[in-house]
């Protein structure tokens, strides 16, 4: 059964709140996702794709009283998804539309109903992506009135919230993961980076294999034919093993970028059929070769 997944992490300072807004609403190149993608992205609450930070301070300037600090957190970004075995997906492996499905509904009426309608100031919905994912904002106010990212999302209550999300998921077929799970979770303020790097070091690992040159065979020598097709045979098999062991290690490498980038995972298959592909047609070059070689030994 498919994982549901839900992560938090605090928007500490105004140049944080205005990378995520960016990186949110696609305000600037996104290396890991689809520029065209088969179904939109769709914001829920943010209409107008107000920054981050000008929501928070707006949503405080109507409840909070208390003087807030300049370190204090002014919002917590919440990504809300499940494992990609979950979603519905057509024949050609790419998720159906989610924008207006009772998923993304239930999403955020999860948040408002835990956190307070008015507290959640941005919904988004994120589609361009291989797994349909949730971008939403939370400004921490408690129900007394206060500022307080670490009273409403305290550890203890961040593990009801993985609960409490699962069993708001299960009508949609998710389950919650193993409870004081010791996996730990890459930072969300880390993750645009990394996206962006990983999605660098696919790109370069899946670049196509410029092409090898022609296999060419000496002239073949009056005597000691037998030991000359040998060591050509030989030469060539050493040729073909080194390239195809490169063409393995890029395939390997794509697969262990692919555990840490899902957006790498199609790379990966398409790398692993040009490999399949080249293989075939180097083992097709070195026979034709070979038998060339026992034609010039008869015509010889």
């Amino acid at each position: 059964m498919p994982y549901a997944i839900i992560r938090i992490a605090k928007i500490t300072s105004q140049v944080h709140a205005h990378n995520a807004t960016t990186h949110n609403y696609r305000q600037h190149e996104v290396s890991n996702a689809d520029p065209a993608p088969q179904h939109p992205n769709r914001e829920y609450l943010n209409h107008e794709k107000t920054d981050y930070w000008t929501l928070a301070e707006a949503r405080i300037a109507q409840e909070v009283t208390r003087k807030v600090r300049p370190d204090q957190v002014r919002a917590v970004e919440v990504i809300m998804t499940g494992s990609p075995e979950g979603f519905v997906r057509g024949q050609d492996g790419r998720a159906a539309d989610y924008s207006k499905s009772k998923w993304a509904q239930d999403n955020l009426n999860f948040l408002k109903e835990k956190y307070g309608e008015k507290n959640v100031v941005s919904f988004t919905l994120h589609q361009d992506e291989k797994t349909p994912h949730v971008h939403a904002v939370i400004v921490p106010i408690t129900p007394d009135g206060r500022l307080s990212a670490k009273d409403v999302f305290n550890r203890e209550g961040l593990r009801q919230l993985q609960t409490d999300y699962a069993q708001a998921m299960a009508p949609h077929g998710f389950e919650r993961g193993i409870e004081h799970s010791q996996a730990e979770h890459q930072p969300m303020r880390r993750q645009y980076t990394q996206e962006a790097k990983t999605a660098q070091q696919v790109a370069e690992l899946a670049k196509p294999t410029p092409a090898a040159e022609p296999f060419k065979l000496a002239e073949v020598p009056l005597l000691g034919r037998d030991q000359w097709k040998a060591e050509q045979e030989a030469r060539i098999a050493a040729e073909i093993g080194y390239q195809v062991g490169q063409e393995r290690e890029r395939a390997r490498k794509l697969a262990e970028l692919a555990q840490e980038n899902s957006a790498a995972a199609e790379r990966v298959k398409t790398l692993q059929k040009q490999l399949s592909t080249s293989e075939g047609l180097k083992q097709g070059h070195f026979n034709t070769l070979q038998t060339k070689g026992q034609e010039e030994v008869i015509l010889s």
